[in-house]
Order: C-alpha cells, then structure tokens, then sequence
C-alpha cells in the first residue's frame, strides 16, 4: 500500500521548495545581517526566499492536514524495529524543523531577532542533513532490503 496523489505531490511540492531556498540562503544572509545593520536591501531575493519560505510553512500544514485524514502506510513487514523508530524520528524532526525554520526566519527578518535568524539557519542545515539521511534511508529500503519501500513516495497508490 502506497501514498495518495496529494500525498505523493505535497512531499515533491516541499522537497522542490525547500532545496530551492536553500539555494538561496547564502544570498539571505547576507541580506539579514544588512538588514540588521539598517542598511538597503535588494528586495527581490529576500522576499523571493520570504515567500518561499512561507510556501514551506502552507505545504507542511497541508502535508500534516492530508496526513491526519488519510494516515500513512504501514512500514514494511519484517523491518527491524530499530529501522521502524529511526525511521518516525527522522519524520517527526523534519516536520518539527520544516515548521520552526520559517518562524524562526520570520522572527529574525520582521522582528530583527538576531538569534532567530542564527536558529533558521542551523534549522536550514539540520533539515538539509535530515533529507540526505532520508533518501539514503529509502536507497536502503530499495536497494539493500528490497522492501518497495520507495516505490510508496514514487507511484500513488490505486483507488481500489
């Protein structure tokens, strides 16, 4: 048993988003600490991170939202337990990072909390880590265990 459609479009949807601000996150840096100083700001890469990010914060409520009403498929039978609870740790502290990061951003952009803004940043990386472990997570499953275990956030699954 697999993902939904919307499921399977809200992960890509925020993976895509995420790298994409990602990307961007040196030149925001650089921006909030002009920012901070009181200097000018080239807005367009600022606020194109702003919203991204605020993207992020929508998708992951509406992620969190799909999930609560479909559920999620079981974990593959026969996994080790210790796989199964690495596993929901790694779930729950991407979703706790995907929604602390845009606030902390918030705060340090509107609100001119420097520290807020030092937190979005180690939250930006400790997310950036998080995906890696997670993609290698779902190689392993694939690769190593043979569980289709990806196939899950690849192909929807059927009405039926």
């Amino acid at each position: 048993m697999g993902y939904r459609r919307v499921q399977i479009a809200l992960h890509w949807a925020i993976a895509v988003v995420i790298a994409a601000n990602y990307l961007l996150g040196d030149d925001m840096g650089r921006a909030l600490r002009t920012h901070l100083q009181g200097g000018e700001v080239g807005l367009f890469p600022a606020m194109m991170h702003v919203w991204l990010g605020l993207a992020v914060l929508v998708l992951v409520a509406l992620r969190l939202g799909v999930r609560l009403i479909l559920g999620v498929p079981e974990a593959p039978a026969g996994d080790p337990e210790l796989l199964r609870r690495a596993g929901h740790l790694v779930h729950v502290a991407l979703y706790v990072l995907m929604i602390a990061m845009p606030v902390f951003g918030v705060l340090a952009w509107y609100a001119g909390i420097g520290v807020a803004g030092d937190a979005h940043e180690i939250a930006a990386n400790l997310i950036m880590l998080l995906a890696g472990l997670h993609a290698v997570a779902a190689l392993f499953h694939h690769y190593v265990l043979g569980d289709g275990l990806m196939w899950r956030m690849l192909r929807a699954q059927s009405r039926h």
